[in-house]
């Protein structure tokens, strides 16, 4: 079916869209397969409570429909689908562990609450090791949170498994998007001249890895921030220094001003009861990072390791 109207109209919208990653995924959270076997957009999300599927313009969001639709009946997949029954079963299974073991009730605790959220994890089987952070809200004012998750390995045999070392904190982090980025969303306006500065820093490395604005740089350090609090929170062996680099690798280098932050807000909930009660700070934090003693830093860094290997060689 590679040659099917709907999959050139997805690669179409990739292209002159920018339509890919948790847009995608999020326009399945927004389809619902009807009783009589009609599958139609869902009428109860409430217009604009969802960024990734704002992604999509109206109209593409309309003509889209008709050629799914026509995939769907063409290539009979829901008999197909009906048959992995017992794959899914074992998916299930495999990541129940992991699903034991999240604090669901920390993200309203320590953020502030939501009226009427859920979570529900979607495993894809499809969608690699990537993972997207998909949440909506509803005409009823609840929200629910469907994070979709892949990163599952299998083995030779076709057993699965998932490895919670690294598959936990990235349910965490999906989790977590939908409640940093609104915030992010809120304050903007009094951060976004020194997020900006941050991010043509790290532009290119940013890009590489799809984050391609200061803002979206901005929501991933926040989440990454916060992964790495309830991390240390709930398992305080962690080396919290050695997760705060890791995030720096990758370009994100406000982790450890915002993991400050939050350690200030975690001492202090008395005085901010909710992370919203508490972005002022958070804002100062972001405006007052020091990019050029940063940099500095990191050569003075890179000179040390560098004397470091040239002595380890003469040894």
């Amino acid at each position: 079916f590679k040659e099917h109207p709907v999959v050139k109209k997805a690669s179409c919208y990739q292209q002159e869209y920018g339509i890919g990653y948790d847009a995608v995924a999020s326009y399945g959270l927004h389809l619902t397969l009807t009783e009589s076997g009609a599958i139609v957009l869902n009428d109860s999300f409430l217009e604009g409570g969802d960024n990734s599927f704002d992604r999509w313009p109206d109209q593409q969001k309309k003509e889209f429909l008709e050629p799914l639709i026509d995939f769907y009946r063409a290539s009979h997949f829901h008999d197909w689908y009906s048959k992995q029954e017992n794959l899914h079963e074992q998916f299930k299974q495999a990541f129940d562990a992991i699903y034991q073991q999240v604090d669901y009730s920390w993200f309203d605790n320590y953020f502030g609450p939501q009226s009427g959220s859920t979570f529900c994890i979607v495993l894809s089987l499809l969608v690699g090791p990537n993972n997207y952070g998909c949440s909506a809200q509803l005409k009823d004012g609840s929200t629910t949170l469907s994070p979709v998750i892949g990163n599952c390995h299998v083995d030779e045999n076709g057993n699965a498994s998932y490895n919670a070392n690294s598959v936990l904190p990235i349910v965490i982090h999906e989790f977590c998007h939908h409640y940093c980025n609104p915030l992010n969303d809120q304050f903007w306006p009094l951060m976004s001249q020194s997020a900006k500065k941050v991010f043509k820093e790290r532009e290119k490395q940013l890009r590489q890895e799809a984050y391609s604005s200061a803002k979206t740089m901005m929501d991933e350090t926040f989440v990454r921030a916060s992964v790495i609090r309830y991390m240390k929170t709930h398992y305080p062996q962690i080396d919290e220094q050695a997760l705060v680099k890791e995030e720096e690798k990758h370009g994100f280098i406000l982790t450890q001003t915002l993991c400050d932050a939050l350690k200030y807000y975690e001492q202090q909930r008395e005085t901010y009861v909710t992370m919203s009660d508490f972005m002022p700070v958070y804002v100062k934090a972001v405006n007052d990072f020091d990019l050029k003693q940063y940099k500095k830093q990191q050569k003075q860094q890179a000179k040390l390791n560098a004397t470091y290997k040239v002595n380890m060689k003469k040894l």
